[in-house]
């Protein structure tokens, strides 16, 4: 055409290429000291990955986990030191329900006053006294030759305790 030799494009390509095909394919790029291979960018960031440590997905996963394990845990000890202060408020409840239910048996009338004073316990605790009359088919309140039947509840703070008794009619108002 004009005269001037043409360049030739593939060998520059050739030289733009990262890594070098010919050191990636060719026989002799086995027997190079390591230095002096290039490695392709794929293994060079597969190893400081390797390098480096933790990936942040795997940071996030295992964060994770350790606050549902810790979650599991403060769920237990919370739950064991409820049920222990439950434990420990029966414990001094339920011997002021029993009493009380000592003192009515022993004298039903007391039953209706609506409450028992125990008098031998220190405080002289309260206890509440509910009375429900049981129907009994033709007699209805539960009424009959000695007394009436009735339903009794007693209640202390949050606690109660149910028991049944015959009023004698001698004692009833």
């Amino acid at each position: 055409m004009n005269g001037k030799p043409v360049k030739d494009n593939s060998k520059r390509k050739k030289k733009d290429e990262f890594p070098p095909s010919s050191i990636l394919h060719s026989p002799s790029s086995v027997l190079r000291s390591p230095s002096s291979v290039l490695r392709s960018p794929s293994s060079v960031l597969r190893h400081r990955s390797s390098a480096r440590g933790f990936t942040l997905l795997e940071m996030l996963v295992s964060l994770a986990i350790g606050a549902l394990i810790i979650g599991a845990v403060m769920g237990v000890i919370s739950e064991s030191l409820r049920y222990r202060i439950n434990l420990k408020e029966k414990a001094y409840i339920q011997p002021i329900l029993e009493s009380a239910a000592q003192v009515i048996l022993a004298d039903p009338a007391k039953a209706l006053d609506g409450f028992v004073r125990l008098t031998e316990i220190q405080g002289s605790p309260e206890v509440g006294v509910f009375l429900l009359p049981v129907p009994l088919g033709e007699q209805m309140e539960g009424g009959g030759k000695f007394g009436r039947l009735c339903r009794v509840v007693l209640s202390y703070k949050s606690a109660i305790l149910e028991l049944s008794i015959i009023i004698p009619n001698n004692d009833q108002k």
